[in-house]
């Protein structure tokens, strides 16, 4: 089954990376971010059939302008923004290490240099805020329309399924 969006995507929806990083780490983190924040907002019913009939969730996918019930206009950034962040994050904390025979190594060469934990730590936690405050519009959306999305069985919260990490000092 394909996801909801494209590796290129990431790039595209969230913020600029580079065009070297190796589509199948960004596949990695994509199925991790869709299976553990996307599907536990939506619940497996309604996870499963945005997947397999994208066509019927065109503004929940990629967002637009909605009216709630009072006529008020709201908007919707929308879940393939939202999963582009969650992917984006997870490579930002990630991304820069290896697991090789030898253990876990971190890749250098001479052109380039690392951030420290500090900074991986900041940019992670903010790329991971605006995919839940991303979300989060999505959730409301469902909440706001659950006649049309019988599928939708959730309680309006969003799980954060990952462990945030505060950088203490200097």
């Amino acid at each position: 089954m394909q996801h909801l969006i494209k590796t290129s995507d990431v790039a595209t929806l969230s913020r600029g990376m580079s065009i070297h990083l190796e589509s199948e780490k960004i596949e990695t983190y994509l199925r991790e971010s869709e299976n553990i924040d996307i599907k536990s907002a939506l619940g497996d019913a309604l996870f499963l059939d945005v997947k397999e009939n994208p066509g019927n969730y065109e503004l929940l996918l990629n967002g637009g302008v909605y009216e709630t019930e009072n006529n008020e206009k709201r908007v919707i950034t929308g879940l393939c923004t939202a999963l582009a962040y969650y992917t984006y994050a997870r490579i930002v904390k990630n991304g820069d290490g290896n697991v090789t025979r030898f253990g876990f190594v971190q890749k250098e060469n001479d052109y380039s240099s690392h951030s420290d934990l500090k900074e991986k730590v900041m940019a992670s936690n903010d790329a991971f805020s605006i995919a839940d405050r991303y979300l989060k519009e999505c959730v409301i959306y469902l909440n706001e329309h659950r006649e049309k999305f019988p599928l939708y069985k959730g309680g309006g919260k969003i799980k954060a399924n990952r462990t945030v990490y505060r950088i203490i000092g200097e």
